[in-house]
């Protein structure tokens, strides 16, 4: 279901999504897809606040999962790409610097 503004029959502009399996996404959508600022929230509680172009995760954002642990930087494709900060919600862990494809390219910090 969705609860916002259309135009032409499509979603656009600010809204709210209740998807297919229980993902909800709050946010703006352009020609009915998720595009620019959101909050998208998975059945299990992992929840990921920031840009979207064209439904997918881009540019920069922040992820927190049910642990505790969170990752805040660079997203491409929906996977930590870039320079980013993860700090683990369990163990004393933190992780300053780049990624590439989802996994730590460089020193730990």
């Amino acid at each position: 279901s969705y609860e916002g503004e259309k135009v032409h029959g499509l979603y656009e502009g600010e809204g709210f999504a209740y998807l297919e399996g229980g993902n909800t996404y709050k946010g703006m959508f352009s020609e009915g897809l998720m595009h620019g600022q959101g909050t998208y929230t998975w059945t299990d509680g992992v929840k990921y606040e920031g840009m979207f172009v064209k439904n997918v995760q881009m540019l920069n954002g922040r992820y927190t999962w049910n642990d505790g642990s969170t990752y805040e930087g660079s997203i491409q494709n929906g996977i930590r790409h870039g320079f980013g900060f993860f700090k683990s919600g369990t163990h004393p862990i933190s992780y300053i610097g780049s990624w590439y494809k989802g996994k730590r390219h460089g020193k730990v910090s």
